[in-house]
């Protein structure tokens, strides 16, 4: 199983936070990558600690400088759902 879909299965049992995400990925680059892809295709959320959504605008920012990790999590969409049923 791909990294990415092993990120939408694990998401199927609640949000998690981008640092226990970030174990499923060989390394940064490829994590940066492939959680940019989720989040593009609408297969997950980012959300905050107060479980708002950060906007598209601050993926970037926030993925590459992993600030507050232990604070974001992943939230799986419908799309996201669908996609490993």
């Amino acid at each position: 199983m791909s990294p990415e879909l092993e990120t939408l299965d694990q998401l199927l049992g609640g949000d998690l936070s981008l640092e226990i995400i970030r174990k499923i990925y060989p390394d940064d680059d490829r994590f940066l990558q492939a959680i940019t892809r989720l989040l593009s295709t609408g297969d997950v959320t980012l959300v905050a600690a107060d479980k708002t959504a950060i906007p598209s605008w601050r993926w970037r920012e926030v993925l590459t400088t992993l600030v507050d990790v232990d604070k974001l999590k992943l939230r799986i969409t419908q799309q996201g759902i669908r996609r490993i049923k």
